[in-house]
């Protein structure tokens, strides 16, 4: 990122450009630049996921003596971008992106640490099998569980209770724990459309049902703390489970899992007996995403509903 004459921040820096900066670790190994696009990541949307995939796949395909692919890409969407790769790519080498919540402009850009760390982890040939991964500020998150917390700071992004997969210490790589298993359902011929829809005190049923159109392939629902709603939503999920829409409970907490605990009006449990999914720790974007993949790979509601329950992954 750079800043234009008006002095706003637009994309700005080459893959060429971004390489020359770190020239200790350019000489250390062969990197080939794709330049694949240039956009802000509030522009990249689940078709233009689906397009990166596929180059990622053509690169490992290619050359099976590659030992990782590294993916600069903005904040905005990052995780989204993380997670739908983990779903869709099924090769075991390390996919790693970066970011910068700095930009080029500004003398403290954390842009060079961040592309210099995640060099470093796509050279360690413990990287293998570790899902993808983001690296920044230091720290390696798994794409499943990592958040941005913060509009600006540098330590934005975080993973909540599991923490870091691992860190850059000295330049070192160290690992703390495995990635917990993401199922790979490869890349999709096409993607299904599913929508989102985020509660709220009051809000009304109709709300629900302007959502849903006749193209709608999924509905996730932002519930309040363990996936709860105003009680005047539960008949209209009914209905919408009932046209054959699955429709999946999420949190708009950060951290922690929904479950159908709660047995007042609105509580889980209703939820649970009207026929929706709950999202376990998943959030409701990468829930969102999943369901697209799953679904665009033709898999059948029964099919999808055993994924999740069985943990596969990881939301129930």
């Amino acid at each position: 990122m750079g800043k234009d004459e008006a002095g706003k921040v637009v994309p700005a820096v080459s893959g060429h450009e971004l390489i020359e900066s770190i020239p200790e670790l350019a000489q250390e190994a062969a990197w080939e630049i794709c330049d694949f696009s240039n956009v802000a990541s509030c522009n990249i949307g689940p078709k233009q996921m689906r397009m990166l995939a596929m180059e990622v796949e053509r690169h490992f395909l290619l050359d099976p003596l590659l030992k990782g692919v590294i993916i600069t890409h903005g904040t905005d969407t990052l995780e989204e971008t993380a997670y739908f790769l983990d779903v869709a790519i099924r090769d075991s080498r390390p996919v790693i992106l970066t970011a910068s919540q700095r930009d080029a402009s500004e003398s403290d850009s954390d842009g060079p640490r961040n592309l210099r760390n995640a060099m470093r982890i796509a050279l360690d040939p413990r990287a293998v099998n570790r899902g993808v991964v983001i690296a920044l500020n230091e720290e390696i998150h798994a794409a499943r569980d990592v958040r941005k917390l913060h509009t600006s700071h540098v330590d934005a992004f975080h993973s909540g209770d599991v923490g870091a997969l691992g860190s850059i210490d000295t330049g070192e790589v160290v690992w703390h724990r495995k990635a917990e298993p993401t199922v790979k359902l490869g890349v999709p011929e096409r993607l299904a459309e599913v929508v989102i829809s985020k509660a709220y005190t009051g809000m009304p049923p109709n709300s629900l049902r302007a959502m849903v159109q006749a193209k709608t392939d999924a509905l996730v629902v932002e519930a309040f703390g363990r996936g709860n709603l105003p009680p005047q939503l539960i008949r209209e999920i009914s209905d919408i489970v009932e046209n054959g829409i699955p429709t999946v409970i999420t949190s708009r907490c950060l951290f922690g899992r929904t479950a159908p605990v709660y047995g007042y009006p609105g509580g889980g449990a209703d939820l649970e007996r009207v026929g929706a999914w709950f999202s376990a720790d998943l959030s409701t974007e990468k829930v969102r995403i999943f369901l697209s993949i799953a679904l665009g790979q033709g898999l059948d509601t029964k099919e999808l509903k055993q994924l999740l329950i069985n943990g596969a992954v990881n939301i129930y």
